[in-house]
């Protein structure tokens, strides 16, 4: 505690703060980290996947901070139509990420589909309106992001053009919401 003192004390002396260094005692060095510490924001993530509030909000993320509005570095690659009653895409890009969350929604913006998991590691579903309609993360490691995350998806009996959505989070403080979209044939 002495040595933090001692390099405040200094950090004052030399930038002429009007505050007399005399004056800067325990409690008052106590005082000023508390209130350091009161004005860090925080940036929650759910490194264990989406938490089912996403299936009300939209997608969106409760982190505590606003979504991107850069350009996204993430996309959907893969099948522009169903093969089968399948549909098979991948989420991706250049910059790793920690966080998902997917759905496929039809013309009135209704999840509609069923997600099949292909890799039990990052993956996992969710079942916001219908049984595994939302595909999100599992938790992933900060110190190493995946890529990519593949997965199939089933219409379920439903016919036309869905949109595949994506809300990604690179880390805990960034993330687009809704950003990533793919348009399917069904």
């Amino acid at each position: 505690m002495y040595y933090v003192m001692y390099i405040v004390r200094m950090y004052i002396y030399a930038r002429n703060f009007p505050l007399p260094i005399r004056s800067f005692t325990s409690a008052n060095m106590f005082r000023l980290l508390l209130l350091i510490a009161c004005l860090a924001v925080p940036a929650y993530s759910n490194s264990a996947g989406a938490p089912k509030a996403i299936c009300t909000n939209g997608l969106t993320p409760e982190h505590g901070l606003d979504g991107q509005s850069s350009a996204v570095p993430y996309r959907f690659s893969g099948d522009s139509k169903a093969n089968n009653g399948k549909v098979s895409l991948a989420l991706g890009g250049s910059q790793g990420f920690l966080g998902f969350a997917i759905q496929a929604r039809d013309a009135n913006d209704k999840p509609v589909g069923t997600f099949k998991v292909v890799d039990s590691s990052t993956s996992q579903t969710l079942s916001c309106s219908n049984p595994d309609d939302t595909l999100t993360h599992k938790k992933i490691p900060h110190d190493n992001p995946i890529k990519s995350v593949a997965f199939a998806w089933e219409p379920a009996g439903y016919k036309g053009k869905v949109k595949f959505v994506a809300t990604v989070a690179k880390d805990g403080g960034t993330y687009w919401i809704r950003k990533v979209l793919k348009e399917v044939e069904v």
